[in-house]
């Protein structure tokens, strides 16, 4: 099995105690799409801090340099009734924003023969501005909270199905 890029560490939390760089995109986002409230409408938020692992190389002493898109980063995912948000900000200050209707929403886990160890899962919706839909691995840590992170996910996306 192949080792992960990243230690992560993921937590349930309201927006207003998620890191405020993760708040402003956030807020800069529901304002850009002109999205109700964010604070009022989340149903679930999570927040995951992934930092790179260094890999020692086969047969040898030194670690191997980081991958070039190993970054360390914090991504924050929130849930409304009708509606998937994920925001993510880098250390150098790169930033992703998407949001997407949640009844079209699918969730798709990484394939370890393919993504190695990496934790999260593929969210693949028509985000908001956006003619085609398309994935994007929110990460994920595999403990407790992002597990039930991921499990209230599946149920609130299963719910806006049922609503349609």
């Amino acid at each position: 099995m192949t080792t992960p890029t990243y230690r992560r560490s993921t937590r349930l939390c309201a927006i207003d105690d998620l890191d405020v760089r993760l708040q402003a995109l956030l807020d800069g986002y529901a304002e850009r799409h002109l999205l109700p409230d964010l604070r009022q409408s989340a149903r679930v938020c999570c927040e995951t801090h992934s930092v790179p692992i260094q890999q020692p190389r086969r047969g040898l002493l030194r670690p191997r340099a980081l991958a070039p898109m190993a970054v360390e980063h914090l991504a924050a995912s929130v849930v409304t009734d009708s509606l998937v948000v994920i925001v993510l900000v880098r250390v150098d200050g790169e930033s992703v924003r998407l949001g997407g209707p949640l009844a079209d929403a699918d969730l798709v886990v990484p394939d370890p023969r393919v993504f190695g160890g990496e934790t999260g899962v593929f969210v693949q919706a028509r985000w908001l501005g956006h003619s085609e839909a398309s994935s994007y691995l929110l990460p994920l840590d595999s403990g407790p909270d992002g597990q039930a992170f991921l499990g209230r996910l599946r149920e609130m996306i299963a719910a806006a199905r049922a609503r349609l």
